[in-house]
């Protein structure tokens, strides 16, 4: 009696584990996240392996238990799910493997000043991986948007005010003893939790390789809603009316009904901070001119989508872009996948264009040598060897 209740508390728990590996075999195969890979020889191996050992199993216990067939079938089943788990768990690391974040390409079409489309440019921008984009790009801005405060609001301390009389004396009033009015017993006034300038500063720090991929990542993402407009540049006219016409015709919606971001090399403009008019050299630019009084409209160049300015900031807001051709191109080489130069160090953008240069402008070094051994040692030789040779070079124009 005894070991057949053993055998069917090992029947019935064999059977649990096997309806949640039925359970979770199912799932996986509904899950869109993993890609169902082929079972390869190692794991067909080891399933006939299991298999064997499991039916081995059965056989014995049906002997020990007198022809009972429960304990058996039950480490039967236990066989059948330790296979299912195990080639579960293969296609599933296989499948985390296949899956990598790799930066997909997408289209963005190009169109002209009327919205009519005229061809297409392909995207792809250096991003983080799908798992960790959301959390990175919401880090990046909070500690952006933290280091903005300036902190400046400051309310004295009672370590940063004089102690001051005794309000009463210390004993006979019945009230408890006090020894200055700037005690937090006092209420808000001489309390410790109001803003204290730069102390309270937190240090929160963004590393600039981080930041710049957080835009990447961002402009990629709205790739949907992102136009090319040929011609923009060439606009010499800042005239209101035409600009919201033009945002009309490409983001088909009204100007200022949708936050609207626009890159180009000519969006350079800002307001003086006290006389709340458009500075001299904003008068230089017409399309900031046009476009400077439309409702969610802000124009920022391609130098300003960078870790130094709120170019993440103004991307997260935008929910159209509008791109130049040439502002496209720049932001290309700047945050591209392969040779993105904003993730490169300044040494490495040196070294880059240095052999840029030596590929378009050859160079003889044995030649350079032969010339820099004509000239003479001593200082004071050189200014006559100098005279002599420009006196040769003046005969030679002459003939």
């Amino acid at each position: 009696m005894a070991a057949t209740r053993q055998h069917s508390k090992l029947a019935a728990a064999a059977g649990v584990v096997g309806a949640v590996g039925v359970v979770s075999q199912f799932v996986g195969s509904l899950s869109p996240s993993f890609v169902q890979l082929p079972q390869g020889p190692e794991v067909s191996s080891r399933a006939q392996r299991f298999s064997v050992r499991g039916a081995a199993s059965a056989n014995n216990g049906r002997a020990e238990a007198g022809g009972s067939s429960v304990f058996g079938a039950a480490t039967g089943a236990f066989g059948a799910v330790a296979v299912s788990m195990l080639a579960a768990g293969t296609r599933a690391r296989k499948a985390a493997v296949a899956r990598r974040a790799t930066p997909e390409k997408h289209m963005i079409p190009v169109v002209d000043l009327k919205g009519k489309q005229v061809g297409e440019e392909e995207m792809q921008f250096n991003v983080f991986s799908r798992e960790t984009a959301n959390y990175v790009v919401h880090q990046a801005h909070t500690i952006w948007a933290y280091q903005q405060i300036k902190h400046t609001e400051y309310h004295p301390r009672r370590s940063d005010v004089k102690k001051g009389m005794k309000p009463y004396k210390q004993k006979g009033t019945g009230r408890a003893r006090q020894g200055s009015r700037y005690s937090p017993l006092y209420g808000k006034v001489a309390t410790n939790k109001l803003k204290h300038g730069l102390d309270n500063k937190r240090k929160m720090k963004l590393l600039r390789n981080k930041h710049t991929k957080a835009i990447s990542t961002v402009l990629q993402s709205k790739w949907k809603n992102m136009k090319i407009v040929v011609g923009l540049e060439d606009l010499e006219e800042p005239r209101y009316y035409d600009m919201t016409d033009m945002i009309k015709d490409v983001t088909g919606r009204d100007a200022g009904y949708r936050s609207t971001l626009m890159i180009a090399r000519g969006c350079y403009g800002k307001e003086h901070p006290i006389r709340c008019v458009p500075t001299y050299k904003s008068y230089r630019s017409p399309l900031y001119m046009a476009g400077r009084l439309i409702d969610k409209f802000q124009m920022r160049r391609p130098r300003d989508i960078d870790a130094k300015g709120d170019g993440l900031h103004q991307t997260l807001l935008a929910r159209k872009l509008i791109v130049s051709r040439e502002a496209f191109f720049d932001l290309k080489a700047k945050f591209g996948v392969k040779d993105g130069w904003a993730f490169m160090e300044p040494e490495q953008i040196l070294v880059s264009q240095m052999q840029k240069l030596v590929k378009d402008f050859p160079y003889d070094r044995m030649s350079e040598w032969a010339e820099a051994r004509e000239v003479p040692r001593a200082v004071s030789a050189r200014e006559f060897w100098a005279k002599d040779k420009r006196e040769e070079e003046a005969k030679k124009l002459i003939i």
